[in-house]
């Protein structure tokens, strides 16, 4: 596997233990193909929101909906964005 590969996981890992702590649950989805994600349901819907890691210039992020990204740094405040979505 992968190096960058194995990073996605363990961050995305992190996140889901954080977000249990939020009393939200999480599903990991690790194809045999491609990249790891994260579904988190959405409370207020019937769907899930998917969350990846994202490599850019100042290292790794956490990236769902499409234009929201928090540092993977900053696990804790990612997961109290995401918990918080309810649309």
């Amino acid at each position: 596997m992968p190096l960058e590969t194995v990073q996605r996981l363990e961050l995305l890992v992190r996140l889901m233990v954080s977000l249990r702590g939020l009393g939200r649950g999480s599903v990991l989805y690790l194809d045999g193909r491609s990249e790891p994600v994260l579904s988190v349901p959405v409370v207020s819907r019937r769907r899930s929101m998917a969350v990846l890691v994202v490599q850019d210039g100042g290292g790794w992020s956490y990236l769902w909906d499409a234009a929201h990204r928090t540092p993977a740094g900053s696990v804790r405040v990612a997961a109290e964005l995401i918990a918080g979505v309810t649309r």
